[in-house]
């Protein structure tokens, strides 16, 4: 490496929202690549109060102050990215060797493409692509969704190389900025997380934008969850208020008024059920019980948080 090398502007900026997940950041960030072409940014949101120290290796921190949810940290990473194209990273994402190199390619060989997912693999190199590479759900899957087995996407078969992707996962997702800049970046209403993928997903293909995949790209995840430190009743009624808001914003208020009746209708049918089954993501049933409450609370008072 010259030293003319250490002040060129980076091809790729890696872009980690950090939330209470430093050992998973530690992986991520000794993993990175020390090559002047990728930096890597964190964005702290708030993680400060967890008593862990970061281990950043080669990242750059960005330090909001506040948590900002996944949306505003993200749009804040981006903000301070050097690169035309950013990688946008869950903590428990991690490059194998040539994948960014992969990326740099991709982006050559499809250069219609805003975005590139690379191929997912768990920590045994078990294909993620069923859960990874998603249609853009319709209005009415997204009812579905709020009922016990119901509006479970179908998966899909892995796609060829290049193939159009609706709605690829963001645990490791790249694009070119200057598509997410036409498009206003994400939307930090969906706050603190949830459908702010789903919402990108659907505004990028309103603006004729393609997704594609690239699988020889290669990350290893292990589909850590945020939902044991946010805890399961706080978990829902985020999520079913977000889906909500996702649907009036694209589908129209009528839409939102029929999810708010399909979230308090499952959550009653989860109640009924819940001697019988519990929950995987609640630590009790107690937990169950308490979070299907707050979220009925939630849908019938139209979201409005309690005073």
């Amino acid at each position: 490496m010259s030293a003319g090398d250490e002040h060129r502007a980076p091809l790729l900026t890696g872009v980690v929202v950090h939330w209470r997940n430093e050992e998973l950041l530690a992986e991520l960030t000794a993993a990175w690549p020390r090559d002047p072409r990728f930096e890597l940014v964190v964005v702290d949101n708030g993680s400060a109060g967890s008593g862990a120290p970061l281990s950043l290796g080669p990242a750059r921190l960005v330090q909001p102050g506040r948590n900002l949810g996944f949306a505003g940290g993200a749009n804040a990473g981006i903000a301070a990215a050097r690169a035309p194209l950013v990688l946008l990273l869950n903590p428990d994402a991690v490059p194998e060797e040539g994948a960014l190199d992969r990326l740099l390619e991709g982006f050559a060989a499809w250069p219609d493409a805003a975005g590139l997912a690379p191929r997912l693999t768990g920590p045994g190199g078990e294909p993620q692509a069923a859960w990874q590479l998603r249609a853009l759900p319709s209005a009415w899957q997204c009812l579905l969704h709020a009922l016990p087995f119901g509006g479970r996407p179908r998966p899909l078969a892995e796609p060829a190389p290049g193939a159009p992707v609706e709605q690829p996962a963001a645990a490791a997702l790249a694009f070119r900025r200057a598509a997410l800049d036409r498009i206003g970046g994400f939307d930090e209403g969906f706050y603190p997380a949830w459908f702010e993928d789903v919402d990108l997903a659907y505004r990028l293909r309103s603006a004729g934008a393609v997704l594609r995949y690239w699988p020889a790209a290669r990350f290893r995840h292990q589909l850590g969850s945020t939902v044991p430190r946010l805890g399961y009743g706080p978990f829902l009624r985020i999520y079913y208020r977000n889906l909500t808001r996702y649907l009036e914003k694209h589908h129209g208020r009528g839409w939102a008024a029929a999810a708010r009746v399909f979230v308090v209708l499952g959550a009653l049918i989860r109640l009924l059920l819940l001697p019988l089954r519990r929950p995987a993501r609640a630590a009790s049933r107690g937990e169950a019980f308490r979070g299907l409450l707050n979220v009925i609370a939630g849908a019938l008072g139209g979201w409005r948080e309690p005073r």
